[in-house]
């Protein structure tokens, strides 16, 4: 039941603008159970920052965060689909060691008690999100590509499933599997940016937290594509079979 956010842009974007607009989604969404906002540093290097507390509440954020300034950014804002699973370990964005890849998630995987012994020792908290990143990781150690790993993550884990890819030195992936929280793509005021519809089957999202957007467009359901500052048409892979 999160919600999620990506926004990037060919100059630098203060995260205060980030932030702004990922207040306004929790606001009126059903998150504030966790959050955590990855961003590409200039050396091109994901930093990242989580916190247990929804981003309203967070008395950290704005200090920890004053004056970040960066290209690109990946918001999550966390509803549990298991409210015992709010703890800290349990926000996302996912990161791995080399500060190269970060993971995230917004659904429910119904299938990750099947796989979850597999990860014993690589999982630090409870939820099915972070089965799901180790599975991705895990396809990708298989030398699946990026794209094929993110449709076999939703295939083999079931449910429902938005995940978004940040990576370092090329394009994010956004793979589409909700379909009670469809993701848009769109351009507002010169920033390329990717939402999901907090879970309204309408257009409230562009109606109240994005009126200014322009080039709106869903991405197909089970479909991944390159979150680009181009043509987003362009980019769209692969409908998959899930």
């Amino acid at each position: 039941m999160c919600e999620l956010l990506t926004v990037k842009c060919d100059e630098t974007i203060p995260i205060e603008w980030v932030l702004h607009y990922a207040k306004l989604l929790e606001e009126y969404g059903i998150a504030g159970f966790g959050w955590g906002v990855a961003w590409k540093s200039e050396s091109g290097e994901i930093r990242r920052y989580r916190a247990v507390e929804g981003i309203k509440k967070d008395k950290l954020a704005s200090q920890t965060l004053r004056g970040i300034q960066a290209k690109e950014y990946l918001v999550h804002l966390r509803k549990p689909s298991l409210m015992k699973s709010i703890s800290f370990h349990n926000a996302q964005p996912y990161l791995n060691e080399e500060h190269s890849l970060t993971f995230t998630h917004n659904g429910y995987f119904t299938n990750h008690h099947q796989f979850r012994a597999r990860y014993t020792h690589e999982l630090e908290g409870t939820s099915d999100s972070e089965v799901g990143y180790q599975y991705f990781v895990q396809k990708l150690n298989e030398q699946f590509d990026p794209k094929t790993s993110l449709e076999l993550t939703h295939r083999n884990l079931g449910g429902k499933a938005n995940l978004i890819v940040f990576r370092r030195d090329v394009e994010t992936l956004l793979y589409a599997g909700n379909e009670d929280n469809r993701i848009y793509l769109f351009n507002l005021e010169g920033i390329q940016c990717a939402s999901t519809a907090l879970h309204s089957q309408d257009n409230f999202l562009f109606q109240t937290i994005f009126p200014t957007a322009s080039d709106i467009q869903q991405i197909p359901l089970y479909s991944v594509c390159e979150f680009t500052t181009s043509n987003f048409k362009t980019n769209f892979y692969k409908e998959s079979s899930i």
